[in-house]
Formats: C-alpha cells, sequence, structure tokens
C-alpha cells in the first residue's frame, strides 16, 4: 500500500511538473551537485516537498514572499510547502520568537496561516512595530476573526509545543551543518540551493523545479 501511494504521488508529481513551463525549462540547464546545490544531513522525503527556513523579523523573508508563493505553485499540493520559522535572530527577545513560532503552527491549525503570516509581517516591517507580550500576538488572530477561546485552546496545546520543538530542532541541525541564513530552502529534506551560483530568480526557481524530481 505505502509503494502505491508513493507511486501515485510520483506520477502526480511528473504529470504537475510536465505542464509546468518552468519545469520544461530546468530540464534543459545543467544543475551540477556541489556547484548549484549540496546535500544536507537529514531524511529524503518520498514525495516533493519544500522547506523554508525564515524570520519573522528578518527583511529580506518579508521581501521574499512573492517568490516563495511561485515555489508553492511549483507543488502539486500547497501543503507539501513548509514553513520553519528559527528563533535566535540577533537583538531579538528569544521569548517573543518562540512565542511567534507557536502563533505561525497555531495558526496553521486555525486555517488562516497565509492571513497571519502577512499580518505578522506586515505588522513589523510595514508598521514597524515590536510585539511585547502574546496579547499583541493573539489581537492580530482576533481581527481576522478567530474565536478568543479557540485560540487560547489551540496555541496551549501539547499538538503546538511538540511542533515548536520539532521546528526549533530542525533549526538547529541546519545550523549545525553551518547554514545560518534566511531565508534558506530545503528540497526534499536532503538538498539546499547553493544561492551564490545562481544569476537570477527565475534560474533559482528552475533549480527548485529540477531538485523536486530528485526524491527517495
Amino acid at each position: 500500500m505505502k509503494s502505491k501511494i508513493i507511486f501515485s504521488s510520483l506520477v502526480l508529481l511528473t504529470s504537475f511538473l510536465l505542464f509546468n513551463p518552468v519545469f520544461n525549462i530546468a530540464q534543459a540547464a545543467q544543475f551540477e551537485l556541489g556547484e548549484h546545490y549540496v546535500e544536507v544531513k537529514g531524511i529524503q522525503s518520498t514525495t516533493p516537498q519544500v522547506t523554508e527556513f525564515f524570520s519573522f523579523y528578518c527583511p529580506h523573508c518579508y521581501k521574499s514572499e512573492p517568490f516563495m508563493h511561485k515555489v508553492k505553485a511549483l507543488l502539486p499540493d500547497p501543503n507539501q510547502f513548509i514553513k520553519n520559522h528559527v528563533d535566535g535572530m540577533p537583538g531579538r527577545k528569544i521569548e517573543i520568537e518562540h512565542l511567534l513560532t507557536k502563533a505561525l503552527i497555531t495558526a496553521d491549525l486555525l486555517n488562516v496561516k497565509e492571513t497571519i503570516v502577512q499580518s505578522i509581517f506586515s505588522y513589523i516591517h510595514q508598521g514597524k512595530a515590536d510585539f511585547s507580550e502574546l496579547k499583541d500576538i493573539k489581537n492580530l488572530f482576533l481581527l481576522k476573526g478567530v474565536d478568543s477561546q479557540e485560540f487560547d485552546k489551540i496555541f496551549g496545546s501539547f499538538n503546538v509545543n511538540m511542533a515548536a520543538n520539532t521546528m526549533r530542532n530542525k533549526t538547529d541541525l541546519l545550523r549545525k551543518q553551518g547554514f545560518t541564513k534566511v531565508p534558506t530552502l530545503i528540497i526534499n529534506g536532503k538538498y539546499k540551493p547553493n544561492t551564490e551560483s545562481l544569476k537570477s530568480m527565475d534560474e533559482y526557481l528552475k533549480l527548485i523545479a529540477f531538485l523536486l524530481t530528485k526524491t527517495a
């Protein structure tokens, strides 16, 4: 049964990419291991996925949001694009960063991730504001129509706390390999594009499309 699911996923991805103009161009491009991308420690996924390591406090992460939407469009299922919030940004309070990580997970569980991500980015980078306590973050959810008690229940749940720990562990693993910049993309749990070798964002997109075909 598991092999049938994997095969079906690969067929879906192949069919999706064959009709994607970015992938068709990427096929003709020459991308080399060690030059255009590197392998990282981790378990290679059996289905295509992209993990973005980012921080809400990172200006470049904020400006990269339109590009990340293009990356997401390469995937047959938008849920295969995973945002991993990182803690420990210079000059920021780790306690607030932890709250923002949990806020991201909570927003996903409440099906308001897209709008909350945009709200948090805008609050910091357009409003030039910062969060001083959980109440500040919660207010963004309430403004989007989330019930106060429902927010408290999900935000403080065991599942959210465990997911936040998982994000921190993934961040620690990546940092131990010397990759500390954000945003950083990891493709299929195994491949990191070498952005310094790329000449344009269009080439970056083609490289991602190429790497998405490299599943376990």
